[in-house]
């Protein structure tokens, strides 16, 4: 699954999220291995509802819509949340394990 495709899959997640009331203003992707596309990638998002939260609900809230909107191959693919502020300085920047069945921070 490349970059374009894996964008693609990743607008259910962007649908759950705003219709759950809390819409990303963006989502983007980045080569977790500059150069190499043929592996995990980092998710980056933006939206005005994080500035004053925490992390750790951020990701939660995330890895939570992500595992209801996209398949496991999908997931395979994400292997860093970065999120973004306003400013678009990093507010979070997470490693997170999305398989079946877990969900862990490092």
């Amino acid at each position: 699954m490349d970059k374009v495709e894996l964008i693609e899959k990743l607008k259910s997640f962007q649908e759950a999220c705003a219709s759950n009331g809390r819409a990303l203003d963006k989502i983007f992707l980045e080569e977790a291995y500059p150069g190499d596309d043929s592996t995990s990638f980092i998710l980056g998002v933006k939206a005005s509802w994080m500035d004053p939260m925490a992390c750790f609900p951020i990701i939660d809230y995330l890895t939570d819509k992500l595992f209801e909107s996209t398949d496991v191959e999908t997931r395979k693919r994400i292997f860093f949340v970065k999120v973004l502020d306003n400013d678009d300085q990093i507010h979070c920047f997470q490693q997170v394990a999305l398989t079946e069945n877990l969900v862990t921070s490092v």
